[in-house]
């Protein structure tokens, strides 16, 4: 999600905003890499029509024949959007199934890449770079990046070793052991915030109660300074996907685990919810998107929601917005 305060929104997939409007980035059922919504209000949104793909081209590393406009798509999965303030250019973060990934494999596996922007819209398009950011495909994979820009201007990119991509079978891939473990790292990248500094650190992996995984990261600093990384767990599939929440005194840790999880299923009467995007929205609360399962009439999909939380100390509460 990106977001800036002047007169609309736009939130892009994880979220981004712009000017007047709120543009959220969205998987697109094949039809488009990266699709939009956009909101003036962080309430009511508008889908955009699948030819406004924001990221028509993939980079070099991405699997061959997966890179042209038409179906099958490169499975480009979780994008992000920031604006990187050396040159106030828009940098979009994404992953896609690799042009490394064994041709034998079960299962293809993601790596992580940028594209930029020249336009002053987080709507791009964007053109992508043909370096990729993090790319183990030795541990199966690499997906869900999300940036973050500490107050002393230090750049990060968090994101997940898909390593239920290589787990022996259950559960989303990885309920039969021996468990394959799903680290969450966090990467210092340079200025231009597409360029790694050094190596990665695991701020957070997998334990027994998480199931078979933690993924989709987002590291948010309150106005207390206390440092919160969201994550979700269980299988994005089944009713054991949640959000859940860490804290910490600094960017890099160590992470403490709240005592629940801030959704699950049942909550609200939703399924499954997982994934969030956050935003300051500049009234002591932040917006938070995320989706929940829902039966549709060809199948059964994930829908976008919306709610709003608040930090008091290290707890993370939902507020309702009138």
């Amino acid at each position: 999600m990106y977001g800036s305060r002047d007169k609309k929104l736009t939130y892009l997939g994880i979220l981004a905003q712009s000017n007047d409007t709120a543009a959220l980035e969205l998987l697109a059922l094949g039809k488009s890499n990266v699709q939009i919504a956009t909101s003036p209000n962080f309430k009511d949104w508008t889908l955009l029509n699948h030819t406004q793909d924001p990221l028509p081209q993939l980079g070099d590393w991405v699997r061959p024949g997966l890179t042209v406009n038409l179906n099958p798509k490169a499975n480009v999965w979780a994008p992000a959007v920031i604006k990187r303030p050396s040159d106030n250019k828009f940098v979009l973060y994404y992953s896609a199934a690799s042009a490394d990934s064994p041709e034998n494999a079960p299962r293809t596996s993601h790596c992580i890449g940028a594209a930029v922007s020249d336009t002053s819209s987080p709507a791009g398009p964007y053109l992508p770079l043909n370096d990729t950011i993090a790319c183990p495909i030795d541990e199966g994979g690499a997906i869900d990046p999300s940036p973050f820009i500490d107050t002393d201007g230090s750049f990060y990119v968090t994101y997940k070793v898909d390593g239920n991509n290589i787990g022996h079978g259950g559960e989303c891939g990885n309920m039969v052991k021996p468990l394959v473990p799903t680290p969450i790292k966090l990467q210092k990248m340079m200025a231009d915030g597409v360029t790694p500094d050094g190596s990665d650190i695991t701020i957070l992996d997998r334990t027994e109660d998480d199931g078979p995984l933690v993924e989709a990261p987002v590291i948010v600093r309150s106005s207390e300074g206390i440092y919160f990384l969201f994550f979700s767990s269980g299988c994005t599939r089944n009713p054991s996907y949640d959000v859940k929440y860490a804290f910490a005194n600094d960017v890099r840790g160590p992470y403490q685990r709240a005592k629940k999880p801030l959704l699950r299923t049942g909550d609200f009467n939703l399924t499954a919810p997982g994934s969030v995007g956050v935003m300051d929205l500049e009234d002591g609360t932040f917006g938070m998107v995320f989706h929940a399962r829902v039966q549709a009439s060809y199948g059964k999909v994930r829908a976008m929601y919306t709610s709003a939380i608040r930090f008091n100390g290290t707890e993370v509460l939902l507020v309702k917005k009138i």
